[in-house]
């Protein structure tokens, strides 16, 4: 029976390594595409892999190709959805295998290799068919959570042991997906790539099914562009966890290794909004705003480079003393400014698109923010000068764990494993950024820090909006960290005990020492309720379904346990819900019912 005639064909260009004309896509397709209409697409990837290859950070590459591909090819796939994907690709395996996900399990989709020894673009159908290994995948169950490693394995055999060595866990099962004699030009056909394809749907499959427990999938193919884009469209959003793509390198030290390259279907990555002009200019000012401000920052530090500590860098000589002694015990050991990379750092005004939206990158020490991330914050702050003290307080907070803190990049892989230790580290960092934040706004207008009470719960508004434009990503929030929630209910309690504390004080505002006295021990508290959920070895409430425990509030305070279910006044099914819709003045208003008879 012959095959029905194509209505259509999307010529789509991946490329990196090598090039290909919009002449030679088309004469390479013309046998089974010259007499319908055709449209090319160009995604030029070499500049932006050759970085994240050097670099080992994937992420812009990650966003660029999401871009490309939410910009120009599902438009085109929208307009003419019954057209087929022809695919020449030359880029690294983690960027097809993304293509092929963001291309969806759904996508009709052809290959045109381009011949390794021949430089040529179209299959070779004199070669002989490859023989495919036997896939051995367990019979058994296990429920346990953990890991699997899958090798794919038609371009070069990938090396268990070197996987073995990059995943730091011991997986539940591997797979091995291999053809007998791999090679670069192994397919004469694009039958043999789908069977290897089949291969891998079904070894998904297989680990969702048996081992329901496995959140991640650690890949590691040794396989031909077209073969990734192929591996890729097998992964389902729904059905399948996370994949983790790796780049295989060579050194000349250290020989043959594997490093960590794009998250598939990773749970945590949102969809980015879009951004029109204006978005992208107010992103560019607040950029050329904190440089501004971090130049001022470094003047602080070197005019103060002779001060015993940090306490004598934020606090004037008339208020070292009380307020010294509310800082005393841990708080001690923090640095000043110069025990921080901040004095050595700047701002990058070039670079727009950042993973986890900002980070201090390695070489350059220059501190990225990303787009996105800044538009968030520009509608939970639209004042310019609050929006600018908050970007200040996320660079000083960031500093310190970069500090003697000791949280790095490098160093806080698995860290979330420690919740109570990040909650103490977040918090001491976010109290030693105010009290920087409040001596450098001493200097213009020591009249707008008099009031010690409100300027505090003023920079408790600020930080903690801050804190939301992280996970403020347009849709409720379905689940969220537990020691992510308890720093919100950390900072809305003081908040709280500060306005409480100020209104019971008579006419007299609350001085410097007893705020800081206030400030300087982290609250007890803590809600349960929602359902906890685990992933990736951390703790998270579930949002989404109803709580599976009566909801309460539980808070220890000056030596007693009081514990807040429920009230007329007190709602935490209402506190859920503003939780859900990141409210936070909704959820400050449902915590003072419950703050106001214990802290009074």
């Amino acid at each position: 029976m012959s095959q029905p005639s194509p209505a259509g064909a999307i010529l789509l260009s991946h490329t990196a390594l090598f090039g290909v004309s919009h002449e030679e896509m088309t004469r390479a397709a013309s046998g089974a595409y010259g007499n319908c209409p055709t449209r090319p697409i160009e995604i030029d990837m070499s500049a932006t892999s050759k970085r994240a290859i050097a670099s080992e950070d994937w992420s812009v590459a990650r966003r660029t190709l999401e871009e490309r591909f939410r910009t120009e090819i599902e438009p085109l796939r929208q307009k003419s959805p019954d057209y087929t994907i022809v695919y020449f690709g030359s880029a690294p395996v983690p960027l097809a295998i993304q293509l092929g996900s963001l291309l969806g399990t759904g996508a009709t989709i052809d290959i045109i290799p381009r011949h390794h020894l021949e430089g040529t673009w179209g299959w070779n159908a004199q070669n002989r068919p490859p023989r495919l290994r036997p896939v051995e995948l367990p019979e058994e169950r296990d429920r346990s959570s953990g890991i699997a490693i899958v090798r794919v394995s038609t371009s070069h055999p990938v090396d268990p042991v070197l996987t073995r060595e990059v995943v730091c866990e011991v997986p539940l099962l591997e797979v091995d997906i291999a053809l007998a004699e791999p090679g670069e030009d192994a397919f004469p056909r694009i039958d043999e790539m789908r069977e290897v394809a089949t291969m891998f749907r079904g070894a998904l499959d297989h680990i969702g099914d048996r081992f329901p427990g496995v959140y991640r999938v650690h890949l590691f193919a040794s396989v031909q562009p077209g073969m990734a884009l192929l591996l890729g469209a097998q992964v389902s959003s729904t059905m399948h966890p996370e994949i983790q793509t790796y780049q295989y390198a060579r050194n000349d030290a250290i020989g043959a290794y594997h490093t960590p390259a794009i998250l598939i279907n990773g749970r945590h990555q949102p969809t980015r909004r879009a951004l029109g002009e204006h978005a992208r200019t107010k992103a560019a000012a607040d950029r050329k705003r904190l440089a501004e401000d971090l130049e001022r920052i470094n003047g602080f530090a070197q005019d103060r480079r002779d001060a015993h500590s940090w306490l004598d860098e934020v606090l004037p000589g008339s208020e070292q003393k009380t307020a010294k002694s509310a800082l005393s015990g841990v708080w001690a050991f923090l640095p000043g400014l110069d025990g921080t990379p901040l004095p050595r750092s700047s701002v990058d005004p070039e670079t727009c698109t950042v993973d986890d939206d900002f980070c201090l990158a390695h070489k350059t020490r220059a501190w990225q923010l990303d787009d996105s991330w800044l538009a968030t914050l520009a509608d939970r702050l639209p004042d310019d000068q609050l929006r600018g003290c908050a970007l200040r307080l996320l660079i000083l907070h960031e500093a310190l764990h970069r500090g003697p803190q000791c949280l790095t990049r490098e160093t806080s892989r698995g860290v979330g494993r420690f919740p109570k230790v990040l909650e103490e580290i977040d918090y001491q960092a976010d109290l030693w950024a105010m009290l920087y934040e409040r001596a450098l706004a001493s200097l213009r207008s020591r009249s707008y820090v008099e009031d010690s009470a409100d300027y505090f719960q003023n920079l408790i508004h600020i930080a903690t909006e801050a804190m939301w434009a992280f996970d403020d990503h347009g849709e409720r929030l379905r689940q969220i960290e537990v020691r992510r929630l308890n720093r919100y209910l950390n900072w809305y309690w003081q908040s709280l005990r500060l306005e409480i504390a100020g209104s019971t004080s008579g006419s007299e505002p609350l001085g410097l020492s007893k705020v800081l006295t206030i400030l300087a021990r982290r609250p007890s508290i803590e809600l349960a309720g929602p359902a906890i959920v685990t992933r990736n070895e951390r703790v998270f409430f579930d949002l989404e379904h109803p709580p599976v425990a009566i909801p309460e509030l539980a808070v220890y305070h000056q030596g007693r346990l009081l514990r807040s279910g429920t009230t007329l006044a007190f709602d935490i099914a209402t506190f859920l819900e503003a939780l859900r819709d990141r409210a936070a003045d909704r959820m400050l208003n449902i915590l003072r019912a419950a703050a106001v008879p214990i802290l009074s």
